[in-house]
Formats: C-alpha cells, structure tokens, sequence
C-alpha cells in the first residue's frame, strides 16, 4: 500500500488517497464497507476506484490542497481542540493577506522546509494559490494549491504567516528570509493540529 504523501502526528486528512494492489474479487463498494467495518473510528473510505496498474497515489499526483485553521479568539471553543491552532492576540489580516502574496509562483522554499531525513533533488515548488479568509466566530482558514509540498512546509509559511499579522516580522523581512534559502532565519512552525490534506489532484 503506498499513500499520496506522509503526514505528522496530529494533521487532519479530509481527502487522503492511497493505492493497493488486491485481486479482484469484491466490488469496490463491498470492499469499501468491509474496510470501514474494520477500521478505527477517526478512518473512512469514503470511495475505492479501480485504476491503471501503472497509477500511483504519490508519484501519479499532479497537485495537493491544504487547509490551515486558526481560531483567532479569547478563549478556544473545545470543539476546536486538536483541530485549530488557538492564537488568541489580534492579527492584521490585511498584512497576512499580503505576505501571502510573495509564496505564489515559482520559488525555492528551502526557508520554510524541515529537515526530512533524506536527500531531496531540489526545494523549488511552485503553489498555484495561497488564500486567507475569516470565517464566523474569527475563524481562519489558510488554503493553499501547489504542484508539490516540501516536509512541513506548510506549517512553516503559517507560522511566518501569523508573525507578520501580529506584527513581529515585517513584509520586507519575510520576502528576506524567502531570498535567503535558509531554516535558521526562519520563524518557527505552526502547530500540526491546525493542518488538514484537502485534495490530491491528478
């Protein structure tokens, strides 16, 4: 069995795919409830798909939504425990949008990437989109569209993110530390229970 992709302990997977290889003996719909008879609460199939024996959920995938929430309140609601990141002071929503705008295109993201424990063949991904938006109840959701994602990259960028809005790090400085290619002037990482895999696009 192979997945589209590793996630940390604590990130949410709305839209995981994986593939597997099984005789064909059962529909995809009897294999689909016999998976889901056993399988831990927190984990569902929601659909199973015969494909090409050449396709592959990692190496086939052509693109990946994540989501990222905060909960920009007093206090967190405990429904949101384990499921958004509690940032209680104000934030400049305006100037998140803003430093938003310097991660879209074409960029090495080696500033905004952890160590992985192997050898990569480059840091350069390109995201498609990087959204901001509130939600009620001062909700943040932060979507990002790219070809591909670095290990905890997205996690790096929010953290980034939210040191702008709260106005410990400047614009200028953020597109620096982008330029820079490096971790070690980098603000530190958001937490992985704000983190959701939305889609997997192929």
């Amino acid at each position: 069995m192979a997945g589209s992709g590793r996630t940390d302990r604590g990130v949410h997977a709305l839209g995981q795919v994986a593939t597997c290889g099984l005789p064909a003996i059962h529909t995809p719909e009897i294999l689909r409830r016999a998976l889901n008879f056993h399988l831990p609460p927190g984990v569902r199939v929601l659909s199973i798909q015969k494909q090409p024996e050449k396709f592959h959920a990692r190496f086939s995938a052509k693109g990946k939504t994540y989501l990222y929430r905060i909960a920009n309140t007093a206090f967190l609601h405990p429904m949101e425990i384990g499921r958004a990141w509690h940032v209680p002071r104000p934030l400049d929503l305006r100037a998140i949008r803003q430093a938003a705008r310097l991660f879209v295109g074409k960029h090495d993201f080696a500033s905004f990437t952890s160590n992985p424990g192997y050898e990569r063949e480059s840091t350069v991904r390109r995201l498609r989109s990087v959204r901001v938006t509130r939600k009620p109840g001062s909700l943040l959701e932060f979507s990002f569209d790219g070809d591909g994602f670095l290990y905890r990259m997205v996690r790096n960028l929010v953290g980034a993110l939210v040191k702008v809005g709260q106005g410990r790090l400047a614009v200028a400085d953020l597109k620096k530390i982008l330029a820079a290619r490096s971790r070690a002037g980098a603000p530190p990482t958001a937490p992985a229970e704000g983190l959701y895999l939305v889609s997997v696009r192929y």
